[in-house]
């Protein structure tokens, strides 16, 4: 297991990063400088990263050596249209049950706006003031 770094040290090392990609300021250059001269960890660190890089940039560019054979390209084409189409046909099927299920719900029963005393047989008297219509 590795030492646990401060966290100072920690945002060093992302300034050596930042560094190699010329994104920093004077002044976090400074920083990075005074921390780097007297952390000998972070000095390391900032001279592996430094190698690393450079060895990555100076690299030739690879080329892939082999292409997948047609035979295969079209096998892997099929394969692809199945699933899509048996994707399609239970995404389909999913929705018909939904459907249906929804359409056997039952369907909401109406209310009755006649007063529960009144629908027990109690005489209710009309509103005086609400003309009866006849």
């Amino acid at each position: 297991m590795g030492a646990v770094l401060s966290a100072e040290c920690g945002r060093v090392r992302l300034l050596v990063s930042l560094g190699l990609d010329g994104e920093l300021s004077q002044v976090e250059q400074a920083s990075l400088g005074a921390h780097v001269g007297r952390c000998a960890a972070c000095a390391e660190f900032a001279r592996d990263l430094e190698a690393l890089t450079q060895e990555l940039r100076t690299a030739p560019l690879e080329r892939p050596v082999a292409q997948v054979p047609a035979r295969r390209r079209s096998a892997l084409r099929t394969l692809h249209v199945g699933a899509a189409a048996a994707a399609v046909v239970l995404a389909a099927g999913f929705g018909s049950l939904a459907g249906s299920l929804n359409s056997q719900a039952p369907t909401a029963t109406r209310v009755s706006t006649t007063p529960f005393f009144a629908q027990a047989g109690t005489h209710v008297l009309p509103n005086p003031s609400r003309p009866i219509a006849v």
